[in-house]
């Protein structure tokens, strides 16, 4: 698998910097390279390894970019998890509220959708209302956690209709 995503990365021209690159593994154990970029990997895959590890990925790229050794030794040895915020259905978001603030064991939190706006089902990574990570110093707790204040956010949409009209009707919902 080693060999072929080095190859692809070769072919892409990509030779200082970072690279993202997604393959699939065959039951017969061949490789099949679906994806390149030229980028960090998305989902907050930074924010885990800085608060995780200790590595500023942003400036290990910057450091490899201007030529210089990037220092990629880890200064820490926890773990980080990030969870999305989602929508249950399309329509206008009406209220979300319960997101984890920023504290001891949660960095990062972030809203991406204002009250009023049109949200989607979670189809995209665009669709996202908001994100958080949750970091410790064991997995299980760190997972244990995550899991626990996603239930508590609480998101009301008013749903769509099947021509995409919303509906004055509020629901609500946990966030998946």
């Amino acid at each position: 698998m080693y060999r072929e995503t080095e190859a692809a990365i070769g072919a892409a021209g990509i030779r200082h910097g970072a690279s993202h690159t997604e393959v699939i593994v065959g039951g017969d154990g061949r490789c099949a390279v679906i994806e390149i970029g030229a980028r960090l990997a998305a989902g907050q895959i930074g924010l885990l390894i800085q608060h995780a590890l200790g590595v500023d990925v942003w400036a290990a790229l910057l450091d490899v970019a201007l030529g210089r050794p990037a220092a990629l030794t880890p200064t820490a040895r926890g773990y980080a998890t990030v969870r999305f915020v989602t929508s249950p259905r399309a329509g206008r978001l009406t209220s979300l509220s319960g997101l984890p603030t920023v504290g001891p064991g949660v960095p990062f939190a972030r809203r991406r959708s204002a009250i009023g706006a049109l949200v989607h089902e979670p189809d995209a990574n665009g669709h996202r209302l908001g994100s958080f990570v949750v970091t410790g110093p064991d997995a299980a707790g760190v997972e244990e956690r995550a899991d626990t204040l996603l239930r508590q956010i609480r998101i009301h949409v008013e749903p769509a209709d099947a021509s995409g009209q919303v509906r004055p009707a509020s629901t609500s919902a946990i966030a998946p």
